[in-house]
């Protein structure tokens, strides 16, 4: 949108300095101008009508999943702009389409420059490989001294030639407003993918000792919003002594709780709500693709399907952030590497979760099972 106001602006400059022209090449010219700009605003409008929402917790395999989404051609994708643009704790369908369009409009690195990019149908090529090497660039300066990092907070411009039929929205937080959007927006599609909590707490706890993450709570040594899991757990009968008492794994387990058994329960029935196991689409990522694009409204396509037997069969060793990785065995590592202690105090806490159902280690084990 920004882009646009851009054009729309320059072009009303031009015709107020005279320099457009005058007579009927003039006029014809003002006449195509403006409608180009009604195609433009009557694009970036419909865009905000039915986006993609790609929610998980933290280490669920978001960026993957939003990155399948980003590589069909059709799409602008945003990475976590309610990072830079954080959410009004109260979202309400009057409130929602201004959200989203600050969303859309958001082209600081953090919101656009994650790779890998992929070619458009709505930019030409020229236009990403400018826009690669601008990402790039904004990378290397903003690990540069002052005043030369400020380089790497500009934004980046998407280079549009027209709006991007599908805009894809990801976010590790947005559990309040989601419900909302799928309520107001009927068009909108939303995928919430869920990750075996043992799985997540493995990522999560070792991201935590390599010092990944900032610490939500001052006082504490947890990347989590500990309070909100110490509600949930109360919510459970957990007071907070017992909770503070549970070993590390199972305070974890609680904060997975905390985070997807509401949105699960938020956003269950919804018909523009599909729930991704991360586990089935590693186990079966190219027929998982193929139900989450039908469901989203996307064509099949080669992009993405290179894009997937590229990410899935990684055999060296990935980074802690990386998108390219053996598939399965990333999906089961945690089964190998995770402290037997820490798997049953993780297995204690989430045993009694509605959301087990969806792993049958845990099902078994739960008691609605016996």
């Amino acid at each position: 949108m920004p882009d646009v106001a851009q054009a729309d602006r320059a072009r009303t400059e031009g015709l107020r300095a005279g320099t457009v022209g005058a007579g009927t090449v003039g006029a014809d010219k003002v006449g195509a101008d403006k409608v180009r700009g009604d195609r433009m605003r009557a694009g970036w409008a419909n865009a905000v009508t039915n986006p993609i929402l790609i929610l998980g917790a933290p280490r669920s395999g978001t960026t993957w999943l939003a990155k399948i989404i980003d590589s069909h051609p059709d799409v602008l994708y945003r990475h976590e702009p309610d990072e830079t643009l954080p959410s009004p704790a109260v979202v309400t369908p009057e409130s929602l389409p201004a959200l989203l369009r600050s969303w859309i409009a958001d082209r600081t690195p953090r919101s656009v420059a994650k790779r890998p990019f992929f070619a458009k149908s709505w930019q030409p090529a020229p236009g990403r490989w400018l826009r690669t090497a601008w990402a790039g660039a904004a990378g290397l300066s903003s690990r540069l001294p002052v005043p030369f990092s400020v380089l790497g907070h500009l934004p980046i411009p998407d280079l549009a030639i027209h709006p991007p039929p599908r805009v894809a929205l990801k976010s590790v937080r947005w559990t309040q407003g989601a419900p909302v959007l799928a309520r107001a927006m009927p068009d909108s599609r939303i995928l919430f993918i869920l990750r075996h909590p043992c799985g997540q707490v493995a990522s999560v706890m070792r991201g935590n000792r390599q010092n990944r993450f900032d610490l939500r709570t001052e006082g504490t040594d947890m990347p989590f919003d500990e309070e909100r899991a110490i509600r949930h757990a109360a919510a459970f009968g957990v007071d907070e002594p017992s909770f503070q008492a549970l070993p590390d794994a199972g305070k974890y387990a609680w904060s997975w709780r905390a985070f997807n058994e509401p949105a699960d329960a938020a956003l269950a029935g919804l018909p523009n709500v599909l729930i991704v196991p991360y586990e089935a689409l590693c186990a079966a990522p190219m027929a998982e693709s193929r139900r989450v694009m039908a469901f989203v409204d996307l064509a099949w396509n080669r992009q993405t399907e290179d894009f997937i037997a590229r990410s899935t069969t990684h055999d060296g060793d990935a980074g802690y952030y990386a998108i390219f990785r053996n598939a399965v065995a990333a999906a089961g590592r945690w089964r190998t590497t995770m402290p037997e202690a820490d798997q049953r105090a993780v297995r204690h806490v989430v045993m009694a979760s509605p959301l087990a159902r969806y792993w049958p280690d845990l099902a078994a084990a739960s008691p609605a099972a016996g």
